[in-house]
């Protein structure tokens, strides 16, 4: 009964400790879907006005997805750091709390469907991030000329707005696939809490059934051996 019990407590510490490494990675995505967008607002100001300011605000709102980005490269490797995947992890403006959870999450279970899903996604999105800075360090230097083209800014900001259209597909999927996979760990969880319970109310009359055996017959061996006396 105590080991059925203690595997009970374990399997539900183990759902609340998972589950809430899922709700860290679904605020990892708004922080990033966020710094994504806030940075092409400021590269867009960069581009109306020309004010270096704008544009290095635009650099620091890359630093949330280029920190993601140190982590997901990590975790790739055969033999990952954790302390690397730890500091990306802050970079992308995770709470500390959060992070171990996040990390263990995607190293034990990147195998399964929804997890390797998104980690696909998450993948497409850094490959078109990598793709938007260079459109951005060629809008700085377009920029710098003092006889810009107004024709070639206004081709490299609908480039921009095209691959702004992708993030917001991209951050969508990750979001849904990670949501998927919550409701399925959730059901499963849910039917194993289930089967320790049963299994433990069974347990339970069995072992009450044995030991009340166990006494009436100790009862009736008094009353046997008293009528002998």
């Amino acid at each position: 009964m105590a080991v059925l019990i203690a595997i009970e407590l374990f399997t539900l510490s183990f759902a609340i400790n998972t589950l809430s490494s899922v709700r860290a990675f679904v605020s990892a995505e708004g922080l990033w879907s966020k710094a994504q967008k806030d940075a092409i607002y400021n590269l867009r100001k960069f581009a109306r006005k020309g004010k270096e300011e704008d544009y290095q605000k635009f650099l620091h709102f890359l630093e949330i997805p280029l920190g993601d980005r140190k982590t997901r490269i990590e975790m790739t490797k055969a033999n990952p750091n954790y302390d690397i995947m730890w500091k990306g992890f802050i970079e992308g403006g995770n709470h500390p709390d959060d992070v171990d959870g996040m990390i263990k999450l995607f190293l034990r279970f990147h195998s399964i469907s929804y997890i390797h899903d998104a980690i696909s996604v998450w993948t497409e999105g850094d490959l078109m991030m990598a793709e938007f800075q260079k459109t951005a360090f060629d809008l700085r230097i377009l920029m710098a000329l003092k006889d810009a083209s107004p024709v070639k800014v206004t081709q490299n900001l609908q480039q921009i707005d095209e691959l702004n259209e992708k993030f917001t597909v991209l951050e969508n999927k990750f979001s849904d696939t990670l949501g998927e996979g919550s409701r399925w760990l959730e059901h499963l969880i849910l039917k194993i809490l289930f089967a320790i319970a049963l299994t433990v109310e069974i347990s339970g009359l069995f072992l009450t059934f044995s030991v009340s055996r166990g006494i009436a017959k100790g009862i009736n061996e008094i009353i046997r051996a008293s009528k002998q006396v």
